[in-house]
């Protein structure tokens, strides 16, 4: 079935504008484990017809190696990397080398690519957050258009999400609302043959 939820949808955008001024308060780079130096590389594509140049978004930048990240992770088809403007201690965003454009664009043959972009994401938690992992003291999440800020497929990694500012936990990075998925409800719906999202794209 296919929600309408423009009550959600406004809570939603109002959570991710107040979260946005907190990075105006806060250090994001105090006490956190492993993190790499931020550099520009160009990252190998996965076999297949796989252009960056195509890839207008920030993370096309990041994968061509004309933008820097501080990267934790890359396998030939995943790339994982601390995301710029961190909402938790260890904030990872683990994208595909191809470019799909989010959620609304995976179908049920992508299943595997979700259950690999996960795997990644817990490698990272193993690293740099072993007790938040052991714990369940994560989030991972994706954001479902248009509460998001990148035209490119992209996992968020959080933890220790009981260290997450309240806004952030319970608002932006809020599973079950009409703005945020968790990664094994994508994984479930695609293995049933559903769209990954049970709302309709708005835009």
């Amino acid at each position: 079935m296919l929600i309408h939820a423009t009550r959600a949808e406004f809570i939603g955008a109002t959570m991710g504008v107040l979260s946005c001024f907190q990075t105006l308060f806060s250090n994001p780079n105090d006490d956190v484990p492993n993190l790499s130096p931020s550099v520009s590389a160009f990252r190998e594509p996965p076999p297949g017809l796989v252009d960056y140049a195509d890839n207008p978004s920030v993370f096309g930048d990041i994968l061509s190696g004309r933008k820097p990240c501080r990267a934790y992770r890359e396998s030939a088809d995943l790339l994982a990397f601390r995301d710029r403007t961190p909402k938790a201690r260890t904030h990872a965003l683990v994208i595909p080398k191809r470019r799909v454009r989010s959620v609304y664009s995976l179908t049920p043959s992508d299943a595997d690519l979700v259950e690999d972009m996960r795997r990644m994401g817990l490698e990272v938690l193993e690293d740099c957050e072993p007790m938040a992992l052991a714990a369940d003291d994560y989030i991972l999440c994706f954001h479902i258009p248009p509460f998001y800020s990148v035209d490119h497929l992209h996992l968020h990694v959080l933890a220790p999400a009981s260290e997450m500012s309240f806004l952030n936990r319970y608002g932006k990075f809020r599973c079950g609302m009409r703005w945020c998925i968790t990664d094994l409800d994508v994984m479930e719906r695609l293995r049933e043959g559903l769209p990954a999202v049970p709302y309709k794209q708005l835009f």
